[in-house]
């Protein structure tokens, strides 16, 4: 591939990259800021909590199930600079961020635990919110969170990625040749 193809190529990523974005910066639903607030965790931090949860599911997504190896790098890239805007309005915000982020990855990399990778994430979800011990009726409801949040982020990674189109006669194996 030439320098500008190259140079293309990398530009209609960005521009992917921006458009999924999009969709991970929505404010979240009122319907579940106020479940959030009616387990007694203020609006404010309600509000920062499941904004935090989208973006971090929403990159989980772009790492797990893109086709392309390169679409989490440009989400992260496209995502950086709105969180430095942000930190630049609300000091502690990046570092807040940073330690969200690897309360989510790391209850994804726990290995040998009965309970579904959208729990574990439900559960650094009301962590987050200052609720460490939820009640199952608590818990249910973020996992519910979370795995809306996470078919939301897969649909919108297919529709501005694309699908991956195999041939029906053909196994994917063979292809590598």
């Amino acid at each position: 591939m030439g320098m500008w193809a190259e140079w293309r190529a990398q530009r209609q990523r960005s521009r992917r990259a921006a458009t999924y974005v999009g969709q991970l910066l929505r404010t979240p639903d009122q319907g579940d800021i106020t479940w959030l607030g009616s387990a007694g965790v203020s609006e404010p931090l309600a509000v920062r909590e499941l904004t935090f949860a989208k973006r971090a599911i929403g990159l989980i997504v772009a790492e797990r199930d893109a086709l392309d190896d390169r679409t989490a790098s440009d989400v992260a890239h496209q995502l950086a600079p709105v969180i430095a805007r942000e930190a630049r309005v609300t000091v502690d915000l990046a570092r807040e961020w940073g330690e969200r982020w690897r309360a989510y990855t790391a209850a994804l990399a726990v290995r040998g635990n009965v309970e579904s990778p959208a729990t574990r994430l439900a559960r650094v979800l009301l962590s987050g919110a200052g609720i460490a011990e939820p009640s199952a009726e608590q818990l249910g409801r973020a996992t519910q969170f979370v795995s809306e949040t996470r078919g939301a982020a897969n649909l919108a990674l297919r529709d501005v990625f694309g699908v991956a189109s195999l041939p029906d006669d053909i196994r994917p194996s063979a292809l590598r040749g």
